[in-house]
């Protein structure tokens, strides 16, 4: 049988064997259906609930539909303003430092200096650590009184490191980075293994030093791996708050509570729900730009490479 007549026979056939659902042409979806079902429970149905709790206010035990009140309630707060300026100041510093740090480490162990399944060891430690037991940590080491870090920096930064405000914003970032360079780490050094040795050994012979070799052959091989570090890297330190939590709980006063922990001291602390899913809406808006500007570079990028 010809393709043609077998096209014509399966529209020939009635409706209801044309969509059995459980023919072999559904199998897959079979299969992914108890994926497709925890994701729709625990992302889809808890993200459209937020939004319509956005647009409601809690009275008598009864959520009532209010509009854009809690936004507009949002935006003429001062502590919310200031807790935007501090997520940009932290996620900055986060961004930048983990994915640098994780660049130049990666680059260190792909050139397979001695011990560097070691190296790897001692970089995943604080990765698999969990929020709490991480910046309970940091928190104890710079305790004023027996704090270690903080007897060693005495000399240097003074008596009040972590009850300072620029000083816990400090002890945040080091911290967030401290866990979260080994991702990048282990996104970078997967690309940089993918790069021909053969092209470096050509740029080489052709005089090309160090930094000629990875600004000209290196990085354009794996930039879309660094823009892949970025864009997670930038989503994560916005939707930050567990390790801020553990280590300063958002204090001293308001200097480390950035908006995700604006959203946790509103939506649990001031038991507020509605104008805490206010703050996680507005949160996710910057999420999906981010995202949207990330596609657009690389689908800007492959536009050029395909002209």
């Amino acid at each position: 049988m010809t393709s043609t007549q077998t096209l014509l026979a399966a529209r020939n056939r009635p409706w209801a064997s044309r969509f059995n659902l459980f023919s072999s042409r559904f199998i897959p979806l079979w299969f992914l259906l108890p994926a497709m079902l925890v994701l729709l429970v625990l992302q889809v149905y808890p993200t459209l609930f937020a939004f319509y709790l956005s647009l409601t206010r809690q009275r008598r035990g009864a959520f009532e539909f209010v509009g854009l009140v809690n936004f507009e309630l949002l935006i003429g707060n001062s502590t919310f303003d200031e807790s935007l300026i501090r997520t940009l100041i932290f996620a900055g510093w986060y961004l930048v430092l983990t994915v640098g740090l994780g660049l130049l480490i990666a680059l260190l162990i792909n050139r397979r200096v001695r011990f560097s399944g070691w190296y790897l060891v001692v970089i995943f430690i604080p990765w698999v650590l969990s929020d709490v037991v991480a910046g309970t940590m940091w928190r104890w080491m710079f305790l004023e009184d027996y704090g270690l870090l903080q007897e060693w920096l005495r000399p240097i930064l003074g008596d009040s490191i972590y009850i300072s405000p620029s000083g816990a914003m400090g002890i945040v970032i080091v911290a967030s980075v401290w866990r979260a360079v080994a991702f990048t780490v282990v996104l970078f050094l997967g690309a940089l293994q993918t790069v021909p040795k053969e092209v470096e050994e050509s740029a080489a012979l052709d005089g090309a030093n160090r930094l000629q070799n990875f600004l000209y052959i290196i990085f354009p091989l794996i930039r879309q791996t660094f823009l892949v570090a970025v864009l997670l890297t930038s989503i994560r330190s916005i939707n930050s708050v567990g390790l801020i939590l553990a280590t300063t709980r958002g204090g001293p006063g308001f200097s480390t509570t950035t908006a995700s922990v604006f959203l946790y001291r509103v939506a649990w602390g001031d038991a507020n729900f509605a104008r805490g899913a206010a703050v996680s809406v507005l949160l996710f808006i910057v999420n999906v730009i981010i995202t949207i500007v990330y596609l657009r570079l690389i689908t800007g990028r492959n536009e050029e490479k395909t002209t």
